[in-house]
């Protein structure tokens, strides 16, 4: 079960990040992050990453851009699986 929280916590972080999800969904993801200090560690980790990129630029990346990052991004995650 903490696994699949953990699948889910890390699958959606870059729209628990930009506040893109259903505020049920906000509340379970983040509760998972207070309670899981890998998954937090993998938040903050990405929190970061994310305020380097927009003070590097101010634009919002392009969408297919984005969705390309983001799969890129849980092809790694699931390499270490």
């Amino acid at each position: 079960m903490i696994k699949r929280q953990c699948e889910e916590a890390l699958d959606k972080l870059f729209e628990f990040i930009d506040g893109e999800l259903s505020d049920e969904e906000l509340l379970r993801i983040g509760a998972h992050l207070k309670d899981c200090p890998p998954c937090e560690a993998e938040h903050r980790i990405n929190e970061k990453i994310r305020l380097l990129v927009s003070q590097a630029h101010g634009d919002k990346a392009p969408h297919q851009l984005r969705e390309r990052v983001l799969s890129t991004l849980q092809m790694a995650r699931d390499e270490y699986k």
